[in-house]
């Protein structure tokens, strides 16, 4: 609970009462009592709203000195946000009254009112008053609901508290409120690129979505990781920070998110630390964020999700610049937003994250200069190697034009271990003999033996690219990998299928990305993982990009050290 003070003396008696008495009549508080002393007094609605107006509008002896709020996580200084399941209460926040000579008023302005209840009472042991609030939704409304309550002395306003509620249809699933409403409860204006619960989890930045996915402190302090929100199924969430070591990603943990106990506690808006902090101090380290779920860790560099948890989101987090009410971004505040599952939703779990700033994505290095082959060697069956007499590799416009009609590839001079390798691909026209009728085809082999000999089809892991069966592997060179508790058996030529097809339609640009590390091996084709295999008997070496009988073109050739 937060509390929020006014110096204030005691209260008389004869107000509270009053004050309370209208509560019952208005309906913010349910008593059967109050209903009936209501109906017995034949008061209407008209004459219930009246009652209430005047009594909370009552003066209350003596008055006010000033008003400060002490809240880390509103949107706003002096702004109570609450969330509930539609037709219960939520948690409650207060007002506490502190004593001093003057009178205020405490009135309802405008807004929702109905779906807000207050209760009054004096601090036993104190002279100071407390105003507990909370959000009471009806049980058919679903959404945001806001509220004003204003205080003034002597009919001139001191301060005025702005109340919201999220209401949701029920826990879990589609009950759960969408990320844009989270967001608009907060009143934030930032622009996630969708309205729905669910939208996909696919790489591609969607509305304001930074691209960084690690960052560095900003300024002096502590850098602020704070729970706003959860929409996910029950179990305890350890949640932290991370750095890139040599043996992977490092995780320093600040807490643990609560579950379920009187109150949802993993379907609510300022969901509950079970033990733990919500801030830390990495010093000049650049760092990423984690959240650790019940079945696998969630990593804001999509690397580690790809590698360690395939078969969940591997894009899962969503990084937004804080933007207030009036859409203007708020320095060094960002909204870190988890996906759990792989629907889409970013809700799981939210942290509204202080005193950072992104850090520019430098690990990948350029294999390709998009000026020519330095670095690379070229290899053509029949003609030898960096012969090139028909000008099968051209570069063009900063793009390698593979003609095709030459069986070979083009092959790193240095060898890599522990890497993730990118690459665009688009096919061309032409397709040459004994191919012309068969479908496109190129690869890209990996993990090559320094002292292999160049061949065709040299000792590798290949990541294929052929029409309809790219991120299929291939083990060549009596190469092996398991795939699903399946190893291949040695042999010049082995296929182990993929298990899902992302490629675009001929004509587009598809990227392909291969992850070698330490024996796992992961291939991912425009975002969604579609292969993976452990235990390879090669873990290192160089990378080619072949050239078999049909055009291709290829950019954006790309590697960066795990």
């Amino acid at each position: 609970m937060q509390n929020y003070y006014l110096n204030l003396p005691s209260i008389a008696a004869g107000s509270l009462f009053c004050h309370n008495m209208a509560n019952h009549f208005y309906g913010q508080q349910t008593s059967g009592i109050s209903k009936r002393i209501c109906f017995r007094l034949f008061i209407n609605p008209i004459m219930c709203n009246l009652f209430r107006f005047f009594a909370i509008t009552a003066i209350l002896f003596w008055g006010i000195n000033g008003v400060h709020a002490q809240s880390s996580t509103s949107a706003e200084k002096n702004n109570f946000v609450f969330s509930a399941i539609k037709g219960t209460i939520s948690k409650t926040d207060s007002l506490i009254l502190h004593s001093t000579t003057g009178s205020i008023q405490i009135k309802w302005i405008d807004g929702d009112t109905a779906y807000f209840r207050t209760r009054v009472g004096k601090i036993p042991g104190t002279n100071q008053v407390k105003i507990v609030l909370s959000f009471t939704p009806k049980a058919d409304f679903i959404g945001v609901a806001r509220a004003t309550i204003q205080i003034t002395k002597s009919l001139k306003t001191v301060g005025e508290f702005k109340l919201t509620g999220l209401s949701s249809a029920g826990l879990e699933g589609e009950n759960e409120p969408p990320l844009s409403h989270i967001l608009d409860a907060f009143g934030y204006r930032t622009d996630i690129g969708w309205k729905s619960l669910a939208n996909h989890c696919r790489p591609e930045l969607t509305g304001d979505e930074l691209s960084a996915s690690l960052f560095q402190k900003a300024g002096v302090g502590e850098v602020e990781m704070i729970p706003i929100a959860r929409y996910s199924p029950d179990f305890t969430l350890p949640f932290g920070y991370y750095t890139d070591e040599k043996e992977g990603p490092s995780k320093h943990k600040l807490g643990v998110l609560s579950t379920a106990s009187k109150y949802p506690e993993h379907q609510t808006l300022f969901p509950s630390l079970a033990s733990g902090k919500s801030s830390f101090d990495p010093g000049k380290k650049i760092f990423g964020f984690y959240a650790s779920g019940s079945s696998h860790d969630a990593y804001s560099e999509d690397v580690w999700n790809m590698l360690l948890y395939p078969g969940n989101a591997v894009h899962a987090t969503r990084i937004f610049p804080l933007k207030d009410a009036n859409g203007n971004s708020i320095k060094n505040s960002f909204l870190l937003c988890f996906e759990e599952a792989k629907n889409g939703d970013y809700n799981d779990y939210v942290f509204l994250v202080k005193n950072i700033s992104p850090v520019a994505d430098n690990s990948f290095t350029d294999l390709f200069n998009r000026k020519d082959l330095k670095g690379w060697n070229l290899f053509l069956q029949h003609i030898g190697i960096n012969k090139d007499p028909h000008n099968n590799f051209r570069v063009e416009g900063g793009i390698l034009h593979v003609i095709g009609k030459d069986l070979g590839y083009i092959i790193t001079q240095k060898e890599y271990r522990n890497f993730h390798f990118k690459v665009d691909f688009k096919w061309g026209v032409s397709k040459w003999p004994t191919r012309e009728n068969a479908k496109r085809d190129a690869g890209i082999c990996y993990n090559i033996p320094m002292n292999e000999p160049d061949s065709i089809w040299p000792q590798s892991i290949e990541c294929q690219i052929q029409e309809g069966d790219v991120g299929d592997f291939w083990l060549l060179g009596f190469s092996t990998i398991s795939v699903r508790d399946s190893t291949n058996k040695p042999t010049n030529h082995a296929r182990m299928v993929k298990f899902a097809d992302a490629e675009k339609p001929y004509s587009e640009w598809n990227t392909v990305e291969v992850i070698s590390y330490n024996g796992k091996c992961v291939h991912i084709v425009n975002g969604v993982v579609v292969n993976v295999g452990e235990n390879a008997s090669v873990k290192s070496g160089r990378i080619l990009l072949q050239s078999e009988f049909a055009e291709i073109f290829y950019r954006n050739v790309k590697i960066r050290s795990l």
